[in-house]
């Protein structure tokens, strides 16, 4: 079963053109930058190219921009109330879930995917991470007899993405690296032994550090540690799932639910991902039928020739269920970008569901609101010290999350 939800907002039929402020010259002739929407793809991108007359090909350019200066090639599109995928400001990613992706050595396991698409530049900027539960039988604590717990692990490897290393970590220094020795010596970076960079994109680099006068800040990474710690308080303060159903024996043993989260690509908002495929892998998950004798838990795999609830002799069974889940936890997170100190608005620009670019961008000023079917905020996280939103700016965010809670539960729960 392959459950994908796709917004209405973000199929886009007209062919539109959004000329961006950026123009230079390659080779001494003038280029202009645009930001042209695709009406052949159904997700309605925008495809951002360099339009030249006398040459072609040059896409690598406004890689490189972006690369290296992506605040401002961010702006570009901001500017024109649109963001460099097309969607816009209040537009979330196309969300996919996949339950029972393994059939062993798991009891419930799920994927969650936050964009993709049929085509591979769709497929590259999608953030797809995946979840798996395996059963423990533990001690229950003595102030909670009847009570089983959830431990939560999340890991990462390299080919979750280029900036994390062989232990999981997630480090800002490449992007920052790149980005500093841009300011600093212009496109060179002041390395006398560097080589300069092809055409004229230096002119851009200088350009548009002149034009911007906002102090930089160096993007967040990833804190693995920190989604952990969230994803166990959000479990518990939303009452999801009842601790008392993974009591085995009373004060003797209980179930311990380790779910394990892997991070396949991150392109942006693992916060949400996570947290979604925790509760798809939850509602995935099944607890198998045990035998109880004299304290000692074995867990029957044959369930069929075992019969139900009883007692025979002095072995206790109990049959296998799926567990009873209460109000989903949805979560939604919002980037928030520092405006300019230039600019007469003091208004931050909120950008739902934030890709990697729109993440480093904010510097890590983000909020997510995490919100339940029966309208109530279950949670509310926010990051970032250089950032501050308005009664109404909290109001607009406390009613998407509503909104995304009521869009998401069918999708999630099946409901």
């Amino acid at each position: 079963r392959i459950f994908t939800l796709h917004h209405s907002s973000r199929i886009y039929r007209p062919s539109i053109l959004c000329h961006s402020k950026m123009a230079t010259k390659i080779n001494g002739k003038p280029t202009s930058a645009v930001a042209s929407r695709n009406a052949k793809d159904s997700q309605g991108e925008y495809s951002v190219s360099i339009h030249d007359d006398n040459s072609s090909g040059q896409e690598w350019i406004l890689d490189a921009y972006s690369a290296l200066e992506p605040r401002s090639y961010l702006q570009e599109f901001t500017s024109q109330n649109v963001r460099p995928d097309g969607r816009p400001f209040s537009a979330s990613r196309p969300i996919t879930i996949l339950p029972s992706i393994f059939t062993r050595n798991s009891y419930g396991s799920a994927m969650v995917s936050l964009g993709g698409g049929s085509n591979a530049s769709s497929q590259s900027c999608c953030t797809r991470v995946i979840a798996a539960c395996t059963l423990l039988v533990g001690h229950p604590s003595p102030s909670t007899p009847n009570e089983g717990d959830v431990d939560v692990t999340l890991s990462a490897s390299p080919l979750s993405g280029p900036r994390f290393d062989i232990m999981g970590r997630e480090s800002g220094e490449i992007t920052a690296g790149n980005y500093g020795m841009a300011k600093d010596g212009g496109a060179n970076g002041g390395n006398a032994n560097q080589q300069p960079l092809p055409g004229n994109l230096s002119n851009i680099i200088s350009r548009t550090h002149n034009n911007n006068n906002t102090n930089s800040t160096t993007p967040s990474p990833t804190d693995t540690k920190e989604i952990e710690s969230w994803i166990r308080r959000t479990l518990r303060s939303s009452r999801y799932i009842d601790p008392t159903e993974l009591g085995i024996e009373h004060g003797v043993s209980a179930w311990r639910i380790r779910i394990s989260i892997h991070i396949l690509n991150h392109e942006g908002n693992v916060w949400d991902a996570a947290l979604l495929c925790v509760c798809a892998a939850l509602r995935d998950l099944r607890l198998p039928m045990v035998e109880i004798d004299r304290g000692v838990v074995k867990i029957v795999k044959d369930e069929g020739s075992s019969g139900g609830d009883g007692q025979k002799g002095k072995v206790q069974r109990k049959q296998g269920r799926s567990l009873t889940l209460g109000p989903l936890p949805v979560p939604l997170t919002i980037a928030i970008l520092p405006t300019n100190e230039s600019e007469k608005s003091n208004t931050n620009v909120l950008l739902v569901d934030p890709t990697h670019l729109e993440e480093d961008v904010a510097a890590g000023n983000t909020v997510t609101v995490v919100c339940n079917t029966n309208e109530e905020i279950v949670e509310f996280h926010k990051k970032g010290s250089g950032s501050r939103l308005s009664v109404e700016q909290v109001a607009a965010v406390a009613c998407m999350g509503f909104g995304r809670a009521k869009e998401l539960e069918k999708l999630v729960l099946g409901r």
